[in-house]
């Protein structure tokens, strides 16, 4: 599959400048026809990080975190080789997005 055409939950290479994170997470699915995709950054964990909001995703046998209150949309053609698949981690991935746009199960009803 060409660089510019990530499937959903593609680990991949980027040259984003000012991106300090290495790897990007794909969270589009393929089939929504757009120039650019979604995506989650991909950092080491941190102190003080939340599975709830910051899911763990492995890579080569090294584990990070997915950034997903620092989601972004950025062209394809940014988005390099994928270098892994974070589904294994999408339900967390999946969760975390519903804590986060819907507030279950930490936020107050509407």
């Amino acid at each position: 599959m060409p660089p510019s055409s990530p499937r959903r939950y593609d680990i991949v290479c980027h040259r984003v400048r000012g991106m300090k994170a290495p790897y990007l997470v794909v969270l589009q699915h393929h089939d929504v026809p757009s120039t650019t995709r979604i995506i989650a950054p991909l950092t080491l964990p941190q102190r003080g990080d939340h599975d709830g909001v910051a899911p763990l995703v492995d890579v080569e046998g090294t584990v990070y975190r997915a950034r997903l209150l620092d989601l972004a949309a950025f062209p394809r053609s940014v988005l390099l080789e994928t270098v892994a698949s974070a589904e294994a981690a999408s339900d967390a991935i999946v969760q975390a997005l519903d804590v986060i746009f819907g507030g279950y199960p930490v936020g107050r009803p509407h």
